[in-house]
């Protein structure tokens, strides 16, 4: 079986190298994307098994809108919310959208059981 694809969408370089870093040391396939646009590429050129997504990100299209964008296309894949605003967002979208919410900084162990509960519930 083949590794579960984890799309990674921030804008910010070095959270996104980390997260993908992490991801790869477990043995995930992690693609990056710095945003909205190439994470939309990324999903019509490969199937994605969970996108991590950082709500806010400068441009025309910010990770709310594109969290909103994959709902409105029927795009089921799971959804993790990674930012640093979480007080403010945590309980503000439905849970059809968003799988889990969690704060940045992350916290390796929690991110990491975090990413294998909502692969497992998928």
């Amino acid at each position: 079986m083949p590794p579960a694809s984890i799309l990674v969408v921030d804008d910010d370089p070095y959270v996104r190298t980390l997260v993908v870093k992490l991801l790869t040391e477990e043995g995930y396939s992690a693609v990056p994307a710095s945003d909205a646009w190439q994470a939309m590429d990324q999903l019509q050129q490969r199937p994605i098994d969970l996108v991590i997504l950082d709500l806010r990100m400068p441009g025309p299209v910010d990770g709310e809108q594109l969290l909103f964008t994959l709902r409105d296309q029927g795009n089921d894949v799971p959804i993790i919310v990674l930012s640093g605003y979480v007080d403010d967002e945590s309980n503000q979208y439905p849970p059809d959208c968003v799988h889990a919410v969690l704060k940045k900084p992350i916290r390796v162990e929690h991110f990491i059981d975090t990413v294998a509960q909502v692969l497992s519930a998928a």
